[in-house]
Formats: structure tokens, sequence, C-alpha cells
């Protein structure tokens, strides 16, 4: 995700699955190849495959769209094989991603402070609020960012 018109996909599709999907956003962060998101469902009986997916297609679609589009040769990197030798383009990794139950404040915490580190880690900035696409500037009080986060940890 090196484009910030991706980035601003991603954001979108995490507005609409917050709306959709009765979850509360609670931390995130878009890297150039990949994303962390932190969520809350808050109804007790949810799907989260259905979930990734409403965050993920929207964005995938939009994406492939794009570079089609513009006859971008980043597609072939793409592109993977499907039984019965078709061809089909991913954007997003197979698999579910990583995804896990979190019971301790602390733990969370810790979650939520490794999510906003990853721009440090990687040496694309200095600071965590430094990266526009990540929510550690709402928490550190900032409001012109991407998209608030639920007032659920503050």
């Amino acid at each position: 995700m090196s484009r910030d018109r991706t980035r601003q996909w991603l954001i979108d599709a995490l507005s609409h699955v917050r709306e959709t999907h009765s979850v509360a956003l609670l931390a995130y962060v878009v890297m150039p190849e990949h994303v962390h998101v932190l969520l809350l469902p808050k109804d007790r009986d949810y799907d989260m495959a259905r979930i990734l997916k409403s965050l993920k297609q929207p964005v995938a679609r939009k994406a492939l769209y794009r570079l089609r589009k513009d006859g971008s040769p980043f597609l072939g990197k793409l592109e993977g094989a499907l039984s019965g030798g078709k061809r089909r383009h991913h954007f997003w990794q197979p698999g579910g991603g990583y995804d896990r139950n979190v019971t301790e404040p602390g733990t969370l915490y810790a979650m939520v402070e490794y999510i906003h580190a990853n721009p440090v880690r990687r040496g694309l900035v200095g600071k965590p609020t430094d990266w526009r696409w990540s929510s550690a500037g709402w928490y550190a009080g900032m409001r012109d960012v991407p998209i608030v986060m639920d007032q659920v940890l503050v």
C-alpha cells in the first residue's frame, strides 16, 4: 500500500466495517505492504471472516481496477494460480491474517503500542505520531486524523 489513495480506500473500508458490523476501531496502522487493525466486536455473535472480507474486498477491487486501468506492470506481481490452470490477481496475501482474542488490558495496550511503533521500527518516521496512516496521532490528541478511534481505551 504505497500510495495515499490506496491507504484512503482502506480508511474508508474501516469506516464502513465499523458501521455495518458493529465493531469498535481501537487502533490501526497502514504500512507500505501490510496493515495492522485492532477491532472490538460489540456483539457477542460476530463472524470475523465476514468482517475481514468486508474490510479487504472493497480495497482489493478498487486497487485491482486502478492497476488494470493504468496498465500497471505491478499487476503481474499480484498474479497467482487457481485450480484448473486459471490465473487470478491477489491484492491481499492468501489466508485470514493473524487474529486473536485479547482479554487482559495490559496485553491490549501493548498491542496498540506495537501497532503504532511499526513505522518507527521500519525507519519510515522518527516517532509514531509522524506517520499519518496510523491511530497514533489520535491517541496523542491530534484531531486532524484520517479516522477517529472509538472511545473504548481512552
